[in-house]
Protein backbone atom coordinates (compact mmCIF):
# COMPACT_ATOMS: atom_id res chain seq x y z
CA UNK A 1 0.00 0.00 0.00
CA UNK A 2 1.46 3.47 -0.63
CA UNK A 3 0.99 5.98 2.30
CA UNK A 4 0.88 9.77 1.49
CA UNK A 5 1.00 12.38 4.31
CA UNK A 6 -0.13 15.63 3.88
CA UNK A 7 0.44 18.38 6.46
CA UNK A 8 -0.57 21.58 6.29
CA UNK A 9 -0.02 24.97 9.15
CA UNK A 10 -2.85 27.94 8.27
CA UNK A 11 -3.54 26.10 4.92
CA UNK A 12 0.25 25.93 3.63
CA UNK A 13 1.38 22.50 2.86
CA UNK A 14 4.48 22.50 4.73
CA UNK A 15 5.30 18.45 3.92
CA UNK A 16 4.44 15.97 2.02
CA UNK A 17 5.64 12.48 2.32
CA UNK A 18 4.97 9.60 0.50
CA UNK A 19 6.03 5.95 0.71
CA UNK A 20 5.25 2.32 0.06
CA UNK A 21 4.58 0.70 -3.05
CA UNK A 22 1.19 -0.52 -4.39
CA UNK A 23 1.84 -3.73 -5.22
CA UNK A 24 -1.54 -3.97 -7.72
CA UNK A 25 0.21 -5.63 -10.47
CA UNK A 26 3.83 -7.39 -10.86
CA UNK A 27 6.93 -5.15 -10.55
CA UNK A 28 7.26 -3.55 -14.18
CA UNK A 29 3.00 -3.45 -14.70
CA UNK A 30 2.05 -2.00 -11.49
CA UNK A 31 0.02 1.10 -13.10
CA UNK A 32 -0.65 2.70 -9.70
CA UNK A 33 2.94 2.53 -9.37
CA UNK A 34 3.76 4.19 -11.97
CA UNK A 35 1.45 6.72 -11.78
CA UNK A 36 2.53 7.82 -8.43
CA UNK A 37 5.68 7.52 -9.44
CA UNK A 38 5.25 10.00 -11.76
CA UNK A 39 3.80 12.28 -10.29
CA UNK A 40 6.75 12.11 -7.27
CA UNK A 41 9.22 12.61 -9.83
CA UNK A 42 7.53 15.16 -11.85
CA UNK A 43 6.83 17.65 -8.99
CA UNK A 44 10.37 16.70 -7.36
CA UNK A 45 11.52 18.58 -11.14
CA UNK A 46 9.20 21.18 -11.02
CA UNK A 47 10.42 22.27 -7.39
CA UNK A 48 13.86 22.03 -8.46
CA UNK A 49 12.82 24.49 -11.45
CA UNK A 50 11.38 27.15 -9.35
CA UNK A 51 14.83 26.71 -7.20
CA UNK A 52 13.65 25.25 -4.62
CA UNK A 53 16.67 23.36 -3.22
CA UNK A 54 18.82 26.60 -4.60
CA UNK A 55 17.19 28.98 -2.48
CA UNK A 56 17.08 26.71 0.51
CA UNK A 57 13.28 26.72 0.71
CA UNK A 58 13.36 23.27 1.98
CA UNK A 59 14.05 19.53 1.40
CA UNK A 60 13.41 17.01 -0.91
CA UNK A 61 14.56 12.73 -0.41
CA UNK A 62 14.32 10.67 -2.22
CA UNK A 63 14.64 6.72 -1.94
CA UNK A 64 13.02 3.75 -3.32
CA UNK A 65 9.73 3.90 -2.56
CA UNK A 66 9.92 7.05 -0.58
CA UNK A 67 9.86 11.03 -1.56
CA UNK A 68 9.73 13.12 1.73
CA UNK A 69 9.26 17.16 0.92
CA UNK A 70 9.74 19.57 3.72
CA UNK A 71 8.82 23.43 3.35
CA UNK A 72 10.90 25.97 5.63
CA UNK A 73 9.84 28.67 3.23
CA UNK A 74 7.50 28.74 1.13
CA UNK A 75 5.62 31.38 -2.00
CA UNK A 76 2.76 31.42 -3.88
CA UNK A 77 4.72 29.18 -6.78
CA UNK A 78 6.03 26.23 -4.05
CA UNK A 79 2.00 26.25 -2.83
CA UNK A 80 0.45 26.31 -6.10
CA UNK A 81 3.26 23.16 -6.95
CA UNK A 82 2.43 21.11 -3.99
CA UNK A 83 -1.20 21.98 -4.25
CA UNK A 84 -1.23 20.05 -7.66
CA UNK A 85 0.96 17.23 -6.22
CA UNK A 86 -1.92 17.10 -3.78
CA UNK A 87 -4.42 16.83 -6.43
CA UNK A 88 -3.00 13.91 -8.34
CA UNK A 89 -2.34 12.24 -5.06
CA UNK A 90 -6.23 12.61 -4.48
CA UNK A 91 -7.09 11.69 -7.57
CA UNK A 92 -4.93 8.63 -7.70
CA UNK A 93 -6.55 7.37 -4.89
CA UNK A 94 -10.31 7.80 -6.03
CA UNK A 95 -9.74 5.42 -8.35
CA UNK A 96 -7.25 3.03 -6.71
CA UNK A 97 -8.18 3.24 -2.85
CA UNK A 98 -7.05 -0.49 -2.38
CA UNK A 99 -3.72 0.67 -3.22
CA UNK A 100 -2.97 4.29 -1.50
CA UNK A 101 -4.25 6.75 1.17
CA UNK A 102 -3.65 9.72 2.24
CA UNK A 103 -3.73 10.91 5.59
CA UNK A 104 -4.11 14.60 6.37
CA UNK A 105 -2.47 17.10 9.37
CA UNK A 106 -3.16 19.82 10.45
CA UNK A 107 0.17 21.21 12.30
Amino acid sequence: MIEAVIKKHKQSIIQITVSGHAQSAEYGKDLVCAGVSTACIGIANALVHYQFLSQELGTIEINDGYIDIKVQHTNEQIQVVLGTFEVMLETIEESYSKYMKIKKMEV
